[in-house]
């Protein structure tokens, strides 16, 4: 470990991350585990492995820098929970500057820090597991301006690219880390509520985010399986967004939609909205100001079929197990799509919803605005941009003919009394603005943001009538193509796609896919 590394901060700030509502963590940061004393299976209760423990009860992909010293995987990299993120060079390979020596490696400490650490076999076993690479050679990077890190790794400003730029090299599984991370988050864009999971889930396990990456990364795109050297290879990003996609009547869905979670906060007299299960966990369990989903009166949502918010379960084998209760079930009465891509191209161009928010009396105050002229607004009046958090349709003309089917008018409105904004469809909105909730911001703008779905699941198979449109899967049948498999089944609201369920019995023929990308060409 390094002399200035301070553990204990890092346990804090993943702990701190995983109350923020993160939905990936990145660790560039690890401890020589060649002996295997850092291991959270005999010591689960030491800090470090308490946090990891924490993020997986809130579904929160870890990913940590593998190493660079050839040799087994670091801590916390080498923990079966984490992805472990190992580096390639230019040619691809795994990131190894001096190969069968150290000629070539910078003198620090005694001629490592110079290529990749990989899955060594202890005993005739592997017990670590390298799990994808990522670039680690002199990769491109935002620095502090005027500052070398690293000589050794040939990491700080003035590496690459003029000094006092802010922009250098730097070398190390550190880098690679972060992009592994982007990628999760990339992926979690696609479908918030998809389980992180295991790269190889047992058969009661289901799939994942991390199953994804394995399944169509490098070694998997060649015929190759896991390698203890590059595990499952680079990740193919473009490969994992189809797939969590899926196919629905022969051809690449482009969109699906999404939960988007109300919550209300009495206290601070505050509505947030978020497609994130871990933002909403985080406002309802993690504030000061507990904030609640609310199931009746203004604001009141359905539950989101199929699906439940990840918590630490109690483990019955386990007698000095610690754990929480069960938190309420998730609820949404508005869905929203997850890519800016338009799911037929006869339906109006989407807009991106971004959150926003700022601090008020006694709390917090969330907003999602659609426009760059609302950011700024909205920015000049103390809101901070966050995230987007999903896409709807812009308005268009002449309504209704123009509206997508099944979904509605979305509204953003706010009380001046409560100094708080709230987003709702046209079905609620007499009720919203029957208690207070008139205002437009920014003043004189249109109250009209767009279209979005409601909850409405006419064939009661699980999934909303707008996720259907979506897709390209019936509404109004729960097996869409008459196989005996339900829709929800083949292609589940919170979860990777199983099979295309407009593809067997009858087929297509009560689906509305847009076969028009039948070929293949999916519009990304």
């Amino acid at each position: 470990m390094w002399p200035e590394f301070n553990f204990d901060a890092t346990d804090r700030a993943k702990a701190e991350g995983v109350d923020a509502g993160a939905q990936v963590t990145s660790m560039s940061f690890g401890v020589d585990n060649a002996d295997h004393d850092t291991d959270c299976l005999p010591s689960k209760n030491l800090p470090l492995c308490l946090t990891i423990t924490y993020a997986v009860s809130r579904d929160v992909a870890m990913v940590a820098s593998s190493g660079n010293v050839r040799s087994d995987l670091d801590f916390p990299a080498s923990d079966t929970r984490v992805i472990s993120a190992g580096g390639f060079q230019s040619d691809l390979g795994l990131w190894d500057d001096s190969p069968g020596g150290n000629a070539n490696c910078p003198q620090y400490p005694n001629g490592s820090q110079c290529g990749s650490n990989y899955t060594k076999p202890q005993s005739g076993y592997y017990l670590t597991h390298q799990e994808l690479i990522a670039s680690s050679k002199r990769v491109l990077s935002t620095t502090y301006p005027n500052t070398v890190w690293a000589d050794y790794a040939e990491c700080g400003d003035g590496y690459g690219t003029p000094m006092g730029d802010g922009v250098g090299w730097c070398t190390g599984t550190s880098m690679a880390a972060p992009q592994i991370a982007g990628v999760v988050g990339l992926l979690k864009s696609v479908n918030p509520l998809v389980p992180v999971s295991e790269p190889e889930p047992a058969t009661a396990v289901a799939p994942g985010l991390r199953t994804v990456l394995a399944q169509t990364a490098s070694q998997a795109s060649v015929g190759q399986s896991w390698s203890p050297r590059v595990g499952y290879g680079i990740p193919d990003v473009a490969a994992a967004a189809r797939r969590l996609l899926g196919k629905v009547a022969g051809g690449g869905v482009r969109n699906r939609a999404t939960p988007l979670f109300r919550l209300y906060s009495a206290f601070t007299k505050d509505f947030a909205e978020t497609t994130s299960p871990q933002y909403a966990l985080s406002l309802m369990i993690a504030q000061v100001h507990d904030y609640v989903q609310p199931s009746s009166g203004l604001g009141a949502q359905p539950v989101v079929p199929g699906y439940a918010f990840p918590y630490d379960a109690h483990d019955p084998s386990d007698p000095n197990d610690t754990y929480e209760s069960a938190p309420p079930p998730p609820r949404a009465a508005i869905y929203v799509m997850t890519t800016d891509v338009q799911p037929r191209y006869t339906w109006p161009a989407l807009l991106p919803l971004h959150l926003m928010e700022k601090p008020k009396a006694g709390g917090h105050d969330h907003l999602l605005v659609t426009t760059t002229a609302d950011i700024e607004y909205a920015h000049n009046d103390g809101y901070n941009l966050r995230t987007i958090v999903g896409y709807i349709y812009q308005s268009c003309t002449p309504e209704p003919a123009c509206v997508p089917p099944a979904a509605q008018a979305l509204y953003r409105e706010c009380n001046a009394a409560a100094a708080d904004c709230a987003t709702f469809l046209e079905s609620e909105r007499a009720l919203f603005e029957a208690n207070g909730y008139t205002t437009a911001y920014p003043p004189a703008t249109s109250k009209q943001l767009g279209y979005a779905y409601p909850a409405t699941d006419s064939d009661g198979d699980g999934l909303p009538d707008g996720f259907e449109y979506v897709v390209g899967t019936s509404p109004l049948r729960v097996d869409s193509d008459g196989d005996g498999i339900s829709d929800a089944a083949e292609f589940p609201l919170a979860g990777v796609p199983v099979s295309d369920p407009c593809a067997g019995g009858v087929g297509a023929i009560f689906c509305p896919a847009d076969r028009i990308f039948a070929d293949g060409y999916d519009g990304f």
